[in-house]
């Protein structure tokens, strides 16, 4: 539930970023679950799958053991998530991988610098629009409601994000 309710909340800046020339692009990390994802329309941007997980790992997102997951899953954080999970219906599950927190990165058109780099710490945490805004030189557009929020279709493609996502390492 909640990397749908993230990426629902992310998707309402699609129309902003396309019109800034600026890519969104989304990494899982399974094939489980795509499909569902793909047909509740949670995500509007380009979407891969990196079943290896080397993106995860290069970029040191934590992996967190069963006392860390249950101490987050009862966290005010995740309750407000799971909240509004509820309110826009996004359902989810526990099936696949539990344990693996992500992050969102804004890197610069070249790839060569990086503007914005969040490491999730609390599974129901992601980044805030605003911040992810103002790290594009970018002024936040009328607000938004994810509450019935119609997006477009999203392609998945099983790279291991060489393409979209690849940077020389420092």
């Amino acid at each position: 539930m909640f990397c749908r309710v993230a990426a629902k909340e992310l998707s309402l800046l699609a129309p902003q970023l396309s019109q800034a020339n600026v890519r969104l692009i989304g990494i899982g990390l399974e094939k489980l679950g795509v499909e569902e994802f793909i047909e509740g329309k949670f995500f509007e941007g380009e979407l891969y799958v990196d079943q290896d997980m080397k993106t995860f790992k290069s970029m040191k997102y934590k992996k967190m053991n069963v006392l860390n997951l249950a101490k987050y899953m009862v966290s005010s954080r995740a309750r407000q998530t799971i909240d509004k999970g509820k309110k826009l219906q996004v359902g989810g599950n526990l099936s696949g991988e539990k344990m693996q927190n992500g992050g969102l990165m804004v890197i610069e058109a070249k790839g060569s610098d990086i503007l914005f780099n969040y490491k999730q710490e609390n599974p129901a945490d992601h980044a805030e629009n605003s911040d992810i805004l103002q790290a594009l030189g970018l002024k936040a557009e009328a607000a938004s409601n994810v509450e019935g929020q119609s997006t477009s279709d999203v392609a998945v493609t099983d790279l291991e994000c060489q393409d979209a996502c690849s940077m020389p390492q420092k």
